[in-house]
């Protein structure tokens, strides 16, 4: 059995990606100097210190949420704070309400409430 899967996310500035995570509601459940790992409900990723452009701009993942509009808001605030980060509008999609996040090292999430369907 599988039953779970950790993301190693680049950080193209630690402290700043540290701060965004915590910001963000997830909790700092590890570190080191080159790792922090990273929980928020069900799930947990990794930050390293290392960053290389190429990866970071072609991840992506996708996040289910219960609560996509929360979410929204909660990251609207957010870019107060942290500039670089793009959230996109919640739109509607066949497979339920859907948006987009560029974290700041550019790593993309796809948010998704499967539960509000057309």
């Amino acid at each position: 059995m599988i039953n779970t899967i950790q993301p190693f996310i680049p950080a193209i500035d630690f402290l700043l990606c540290e701060s965004f995570y915590l910001d963000f509601g997830f909790e700092k459940v590890y570190e080191d100097k080159n790792l922090k790992l990273f929980k928020r409900d069900q799930i947990s990723l990794f930050i390293q210190n290392y960053y290389d452009k190429h990866i970071a701009e072609n991840m992506v993942f996708q996040l289910y949420v219960d609560d996509i509009e929360n979410i929204h808001q909660s990251l609207i605030k957010l870019k107060e704070k942290y500039k670089m980060i793009k959230v996109s509008d919640i739109v509607q999609a066949h497979y339920g309400q859907t948006m987009t996040l560029h974290v700041p090292s550019g790593v993309l999430f796809h948010i998704t409430n499967p539960n509000q369907k057309l």
